[in-house]
């Protein structure tokens, strides 16, 4: 009889972030891709942030600082 390997995480404590900077989306066009993505839920997906992207005007962007 085979046994599945413990997949507990280890006691090394909280999880540090990465210093591995984050890919740059900027220059995504959202509404192409709502048009001509090949998958079903990418395409919707797509389309909802389409519908959803605030104006310029109303567009606010955050930052919180948790400590």
């Amino acid at each position: 009889m085979a046994t599945d390997p413990r997949t507990e995480p280890s006691a090394a404590g909280p999880p540090a972030p990465s210093a591995e900077p984050l890919p740059e989306f900027a220059g995504v066009d959202v509404a192409g891709l709502a048009e001509r993505a090949g998958h079903p839920v990418l395409r919707a997906v797509a389309g909802l942030l389409v519908r959803n992207w605030p104006s310029g005007q109303d567009a606010v962007a955050y930052y919180e600082d948790g400590a």
